[in-house]
């Protein structure tokens, strides 16, 4: 999989495209497993500017744009693209697209490490962005755009653990087993069951890591490139997981402040919790990314994917969350 090195060198060409001259070479921003980002400064200020990956359409760029256009208007703290004196937020360098951004100054914590105060505002931020995109053209019709078979994932949990038997780790070797079979045992649910679950325009990628700091208050919302329609209990039960709070009581602040904007039924707290797990046995994005199209930098989400394995097999504990985030929805 190519590197950050294999870009740097055509970074110079991207901001001149945009009337820009860098003052020095480009420095990997740290974090990302799909795309290629680096911090620039130029004689506009400071810049992060973004080699797409290579499957992305362009129609899917131009989309996230928009929409954090859209976004901006409402009051929204997103970074907008820069534009080019002609106008254009994409550019084609070398065999991909760009675009660049302002930098946003300030912190982005460790997973794990937000206060009551932080959570609180983050489950406010969450709630207000999926109010606000409730509102947007796109939500009028949505639909799930989740689809999944069980012989499926188990055909390509084969092909992972055929994989991994060629060097990797024992003890992930062992989750992926423990993931065959309790997917093999487990009654999955189709598409058609969670019908009733609202659906609408999301972030599509929303937790702590995409957040960034300054002092209590967010300076910005980032990493908007998995927008899409879904499910929004789902997107909230996402957050919660990738933000290290089911173990947490701050669980119930951050719920607090998504309450603020958006209230859930219980029926949707239950039947949303059962298509998260049930998502963590039928998804491999990580074991397939990695052992299947050699994306090392996935390795970083190694232990959530593991931790997800043991959580989603876990009755008794999942019982109990499952009544804490119920409480904690209808206040």
């Amino acid at each position: 999989m190519a590197a950050h090195s294999d870009f740097a060198n055509l970074i110079p060409v991207v901001l001149g495209l945009h009337g820009l001259w860098p003052f020095e070479p480009g420095e990997p921003v740290a974090g990302g497993t799909l795309n290629w980002n680096f911090s620039v400064h130029t004689d506009s200020g400071r810049k992060f500017v973004r080699r797409y990956r290579d499957d992305i359409a362009t129609d899917r760029i131009r989309g996230e744009h928009d929409l954090l256009s859209w976004l901006a208007e409402r009051g929204v703290p997103v970074a907008v693209p820069n534009e080019t004196p002609g106008g254009a937020t994409i550019v084609d360098v070398g065999t991909g697209q760009w675009a660049v951004f302002d930098w946003v100054e300030d912190e982005v914590p460790s997973r794990g490490s937000l206060t009551r105060a932080r959570a609180r505002m983050l489950g406010r931020a969450h709630g207000r962005i999926q109010e606000l995109l409730a509102g947007h053209p796109l939500s009028s019709a949505a639909v799930p755009s989740m689809r999944w078979d069980k012989g499926d994932s188990l055909a390509l949990l084969d092909r992972v653990r055929d994989a991994a038997a060629q060097g990797a780790d024992s003890h992930v070797q062992a989750v992926i087993a423990a993931q065959t079979k309790a997917l093999q045992s487990l009654d999955v649910l189709p598409p058609e069951a969670f019908a009733s679950l609202p659906a609408q325009l999301l972030h599509g990628d929303f937790h702590d890591q995409q957040v960034i700091w300054q002092g209590d208050s967010i300076a910005a919302v980032v990493d908007w490139e998995m927008w899409k329609a879904d499910l929004r209990v789902w997107e909230l039960a996402r957050s919660l997981a990738f933000s290290n709070l089911f173990d947490s009581p701050l669980m119930e602040e951050y719920i607090a402040g998504y309450r603020e904007h958006i209230r859930l039924s219980e029926e949707e707290c239950r039947l949303g919790l059962r298509l998260w797990w049930q998502s963590r046995l039928v998804g491999l994005w990580v074991w397939a990314a990695h052992f299947l199209q050699g994306n090392e930098r996935v390795r970083s989400l190694f232990p959530a994917a593991i931790e997800d394995v043991s959580r989603a097999t876990d009755e008794p504990w999942k019982a109990a969350l499952e009544d804490r985030f119920v409480r904690a929805a209808l206040g």
